[in-house]
């Protein structure tokens, strides 16, 4: 996999959705503020990926968030 996550195909991006982390991550950030998600997740397909980090920047300060993301970056390269 590459270092970028533009540079993921659909197949990688699926597979990396699919991981235990992955999911217990989405699961997590739902469960501190669906709403804050959901509007991210809007701004971000809209194209605004500075609105979308802003909007997640205070979730991303949970202790399980940054243990879950972690994971996933030595898993698949410095997503």
């Amino acid at each position: 996999m590459m270092n970028k996550n533009n540079d993921f195909s659909s197949a990688e991006w699926m597979k990396m959705l699919r991981q235990p982390q992955t999911q217990a991550l989405i699961a997590r950030l739902q469960q501190l503020d669906s709403s804050t998600i959901e509007a991210a997740a809007q701004l971000a397909a809209n194209g605004d990926t500075e609105g979308a980090k802003a909007l997640l920047s205070p979730l991303l300060k949970d202790e399980q968030v940054q243990n879950l993301t972690q994971q996933l970056r030595e898993q698949h390269g410095g997503i």
